[in-house]
């Protein structure tokens, strides 16, 4: 036999299987449009799925990466902490800080 021929006959089997397949389909979809809608529903669902979860994966950093902000984070803090005790150093700061401190205290407590 000559190659030519087999893979032609073979191109010729898929092309037949092929209709085959498209031709049952679209009998099923014409007998029970229901399951059709329930397929592409899926189908769409999953694509809208995959492209969510490769947004999310993409968005998230590496530990070392996070661990550093947190760690900026706390810097931040312990910086903003000083200049808080360093103002309250200030009388008039700190006569000012104690009556609004006072102020809310009454004001939640309802007096």
């Amino acid at each position: 036999m000559n190659d030519s021929s087999v893979e032609e006959s073979t191109l010729q089997l898929i092309a037949d299987q092929l209709e085959e397949l498209l031709v049952t389909v679209i009998q099923e979809i014409r007998e029970r449009p229901g399951v059709a809608l329930a397929i592409f529903a899926a189908l769409m669902g999953a694509f809208v799925g995959s492209r969510l979860a490769g947004r999310i994966a993409r968005r998230r950093t590496s530990a070392p990466a996070l661990v550093a902000r947190r760690a900026r984070r706390v810097g931040e803090a312990a910086e903003l902490a000083g200049l808080g005790l360093r103002l309250m150093q200030n009388p008039i700061v700190r006569g000012v800080a104690i009556a609004a401190l006072e102020r809310q205290l009454k004001h939640r407590l309802g007096r």
